[in-house]
């Protein structure tokens, strides 16, 4: 055992001792390589790095702002029945397509249908106790019925007969007690038309109240029947065919799918920069369509818990686009912004530290930027200054390092790095 141990140990030296000369083997060869400076020496010209550069220039760029959101449907209700019954039928289910004002639900109209019935009896039964016909549509006039008429008669003739014996002059003619009683004839019968006044009004408003009862049947009637209120789509359908309904209780669950609802999350830090009207391009999360929309309306509020602001806009129904989908979205602030770039294939970062290499003096020197927003294959740059060429790939380079080029053509301005 302790043999094994001594001999695992020597292999582990024996290997350790052959990398370490493996390694001083390989620098002794770089050193004398072809265009590798002598050690303390500087590099010359035949030792010179071939390098492709761009140059970092002014350009205008689209400032946008990002955020996440959701799709929701414009409208989304639930349709429940205003009437108690059983649900006689239900006639879409889920994912079907709706129009507006289709029938979609139905609850048994029996019992509805009666109480109209009863209602217009009723209504029938009062037009007859006003002497009036079921196209009468009201009583302008008092005078015009019936009872009134004849009440009305009565005192006029109780009245002319007063006025015959009142006109007789003749000692002896009539009687204290004849006039007596035409003078009792007319109030009894101004009584009456009093009473017959009353008595037109009280049926007049029981005919008004029997009227209104029956459309309030109607309308109980009319409404055993659920119709779509726009067009969309079934999400839910929550009761079946048979089963007693109170009112109040939900049938189907519909959404507005001819226009979504965008709705994204905005930090509360660049909540002042969103205005109503900025352009929106979103992307529904694994697609690569961009859809297009306008910022509609902004929440008054800064939400308290998320510390979002929630910006919506109107998007009209596409392939692709489904309420409750994940959104990407870009919010564009200004069109075009002059801003300082160079091609993002310049870049060294780690660590969240970001360098370039700007050729100066015919060597690379090494430079810390901060980064902005970046555009397609460029990127806003901070702590350069615009001509600079910085290496682009600069892979392995250090700083120092001696390097040639050709002079950047208009691709490499721009940014196009062919390799």
């Amino acid at each position: 055992m302790v043999r094994s141990r001594r001999a695992v140990s020597a292999l582990i030296i024996i290997a350790i001792i052959a990398v370490v000369g493996w390694a001083i083997y390989q620098y002794a060869g770089l050193e004398h390589e072809p265009g590798t400076p002598a050690r303390g020496g500087t590099p010359t010209s035949s030792m010179a790095r071939e390098v492709t550069v761009a140059m970092v220039q002014h350009e205008p760029i689209e400032r946008f702002v990002e955020a996440v959101g959701a799709m929701y449907p414009l409208e989304d209700v639930t349709l429940k029945v205003k009437v108690a019954g059983r649900l006689a039928e239900v006639l879409v289910d889920l994912g079907d397509q709706i129009a507006k004002g289709q029938v979609v639900a139905r609850v048994e109209q029996e019992d509805y249908d009666l109480e109209v019935r009863r209602a217009n009896a009723q209504v029938d039964q009062a037009l007859a106790l006003l002497g009036l016909d079921n196209n009468s549509q009201g009583v302008e006039d008092l005078e015009q019925l019936s009872l009134v008429r004849q009440a009305r008669a009565t005192l006029q003739e109780a009245e002319r007969h007063l006025r015959r014996l009142q006109q007789i002059s003749q000692p002896g003619a009539i009687s204290e007690a004849e006039r007596d009683n035409a003078e009792v004839a007319v109030e009894l019968a101004s009584g009456k038309l009093e009473d017959a006044l009353q008595e037109a009004r009280h049926r007049i408003a029981t005919l008004t109240e029997r009227r209104t009862a029956l459309a309030i049947a109607e309308h109980e009637l009319s409404e055993t029947v659920l119709r779509a209120p726009f067009e969309g789509s079934v999400t839910r359908r929550l009761a079946d065919a048979g089963e007693y309904l109170q009112v109040g209780e939900p049938v189907l669950s519909l959404v507005r799918s001819d226009t979504l609802r965008l709705r994204l999350e905005v930090p509360e830090r660049l909540a002042p920069q969103i205005q109503r009207g900025q352009s929106v391009r979103f992307q529904v999360d694994q697609q690569g369509e961009v859809f297009e929309a306008r910022v509609e309306r902004l929440s008054p509020v800064i939400e308290p818990g998320s510390r979002v602001l929630i910006v919506e806009a109107q998007v009209p129904g596409a392939e692709g686009l489904r309420p409750g989908s994940f959104v990407r979205g870009q919010i564009v602030i200004d069109a075009e912004d002059p801003a300082l770039t160079l091609p993002a294939s310049a870049l060294v970062s780690f660590a969240g530290v970001h360098r370039v290499f700007v050729v100066r003096d015919g060597r690379a020197v090494d430079r810390e930027v901060s980064l902005g927003q970046r555009v397609g294959s460029r990127v806003e740059v901070h702590g350069l200054d615009s001509g600079e060429l910085v290496v682009l790939e600069p892979g392995n380079l250090r700083a120092g390092t001696e390097v040639s080029f050709a002079a950047p053509t208009a691709e490499q301005t721009a940014g196009i790095h062919e390799g």
